[in-house]
């Protein structure tokens, strides 16, 4: 058998990859594996364009598939394929899909979503990981943004040490050679381009001036599965969507640029459920085609373990300390993210957008009640100090600026009723119970958008933030907040068995709120459009949002 010229790279997020292609392989003779390329990773025509004029004419060409989970290499035999769409350099979205007579030669897991970007036609697996690390080198200097070229050509006719060079770079695809006598056995380790900090004063560019805003999603296990009301990414059966591919094809293609989660990631806090949250959105954003650094997160209450009770009781005393309660929900972040939460479990992002404007995102656990002994666990509240921390890094001392500030928390700002069930008088009625003081701090500090989940029900609101009497100097009036509620996206328990999200698209001369609907785990449909324009202050010279109109 011929040596392997190309180098693909999988891990296995949802099911064993290599059994599930070679089990098809064993069925039908041959398989279609997909391929996601990385967010920063262009389209790879050069790859593409030799695998096709090869395959074409007859011959088979070996690859490697790389597992960059266990670090291990097996050999696959590729005798055709279908390209990317994209040109050289390009980082195209355009998903494709195999023909419609041959989607049986997909394993079942992604058969009814391939968001692949090109697929290889394999004939042949092998059984077992074959010798690979120091066996092979390097063809050519990998494919990689953001480094300078004679930092790459460092690995050129090298040979391939270990799998943590592999993981190092951010690629899917190398062309490589068996290795030489004369080659270069030097190991060298990349760092991976992404922020490294929960807060981070640092411009992350985006590709698009659309959010999307998700809260609630609820993931469940064990007997509590049924609190979510899609399939999950783990479960192989066909017979509903998962969240995932109900939200992305809604979307229809359409290009986003940052995706904002307010809460609420599991029912019970409990690992296994945040492991079925990180497959889902790590999905998501593979979907796409974003990076950890185009996502912001923050905990809902159900996702800090304040009782060990098994069952979800509003009622509940606080019983874990403040570190174990959080810990879960830490664990989570740092595998989703690749880097540790803050002690508050906040965080601070600046991303520019392609139609010029920046959006300055301060994201904030309100799930914090480590000042009271017997606080209920779903009330809500903010540290003041994790605010403060916030406002300080992003240098937000002046409220006059012309970034578009925007608060993320899970709890509410605002009553999202016109009449509240007295019962709700114990959890705050899905406040913060220091919504007040947040508001007033961020007015304070030229937020102009909060965005935020808890009660499962989409909601809009615009506040006039004015300073307490006795605190009130000349300037008594502290600035005008708009507030956005996201509707459960996952959950089971709402209103009329419907789930929702959120798109906010940003131009300069506006903000437009797109609300999506499911009812009974339907498709979602755009119920409502509202627009706010964005204008500079006459007063301040900064920038200012000013009310919601509804679209007709």
């Amino acid at each position: 058998m011929a040596d392997i010229e190309f180098l693909f790279r999988f891990r296995d997020l949802v099911a064993p990859t290599i059994s599930q292609h070679q089990k098809i392989i064993q069925e039908r003779g041959w398989c279609w594996w997909g391929w996601w390329k990385r967010p920063s990773e262009d389209s790879r025509a050069d790859i593409w364009d030799a695998l096709a004029t090869r395959t074409a004419s007859g011959e088979e060409v070996a690859v490697g598939l790389f597992d960059s989970g266990s670090g291990t290499v097996f050999k696959a035999v590729v005798t055709g394929i279908i390209k990317s769409s994209g040109a050289a350099g390009s980082t195209t979205e355009n998903a494709i899909r195999v023909p419609d007579n041959e989607t049986a030669y997909v394993p079942s897991y992604y058969r009814e979503s391939p968001f692949s970007r090109a697929w290889m036609k394999i004939k042949s697996i092998g059984a077992e990981p074959i010798i690979f690390f120091g066996q092979y080198s390097f063809a050519e200097a990998p494919k990689l943004p953001n480094y300078d070229k004679a930092t790459l050509l460092r690995f050129a006719d090298k040979i391939i040490v270990d799998a943590d060079e592999l993981r190092a770079m951010d690629t899917t695809i190398w062309r490589i050679r068996p290795a030489r006598p004369a080659d270069v056995a030097e190991k060298i380790l990349l760092s991976v381009r992404a922020l490294s900090d929960a807060i981070s004063f640092e411009v992350v560019r985006c590709k698009s001036d659309t959010i999307l805003h998700l809260t609630d999603l609820h993931f469940a296990v064990g007997k509590h599965r049924d609190q979510h009301v899609w399939r999950q990414e783990s479960e192989t059966a066909e017979i509903r969507s998962t969240m995932v591919e109900a939200i992305t094809s809604a979307l229809k293609g359409r290009k986003i640029g940052l995706v904002i989660v307010s809460g609420d990631f599991t029912f019970l806090g409990d690992p296994k459920e945040f492991d079925e949250a990180r497959l889902a959105i790590t999905r998501l954003l593979g979907i796409l085609d974003l990076s950890t650094d185009h996502l912001v997160i923050v905990p809902g209450n159900h996702d800090i373990q304040w009782t060990t009770d098994a069952e979800y009781n509003d009622n509940a005393e606080v019983r874990e300390a403040p570190a174990a309660a959080k810990r879960n929900y830490a664990q989570f972040y740092r595998l989703l993210l690749r880097h540790d939460a803050s002690r508050f479990l906040s965080m601070g992002r600046r991303f520019a957008l392609p139609c010029g404007l920046t959006i300055e995102v301060c994201a904030l656990n309100s799930s914090s009640l480590e000042t009271g002994k017997k606080f209920l666990a779903g009330m809500g509240r903010i540290e003041e100090e994790a605010f403060g921390d916030i406002i300080d890094q992003l240098a937000w001392k002046a409220a006059q600026t012309l970034a578009l500030r925007v608060l993320v928390i899970h709890h509410h700002l605002a009553l999202t009723e016109d009449l509240e069930p007295a019962k709700g008088f114990g959890q705050g009625y899905g406040l913060a119970v220091d919504a007040v003081r947040i508001q007033r701090m961020a007015a304070q500090a030229g937020v102009h958008l909060a965005l935020h989940g808890h009660k499962h029900r989409a909601f809009i609101w615009r506040s006039t933030v004015y300073e307490l009497p006795e605190n009130t100097q000349n300037e008594y009036r502290r600035g005008e907040l708009s507030i956005v509620g996201g509707g459960s996206a996952g959950s089971s328990d709402t209103d009329g068995s419907s789930n929702y999200f959120n798109v906010i698209s940003v131009d300069p001369r506006k903000l437009q709120l797109e609300i999506f609907r499911s009812i009974r785990k339907g498709v979602f449909g755009s119920i409502q459009s509202w627009d706010a324009e964005l204008q500079l202050s006459r007063e301040t010279g900064g920038l200012k949002l000013g009310d919601w109109k509804k679209v007709p």
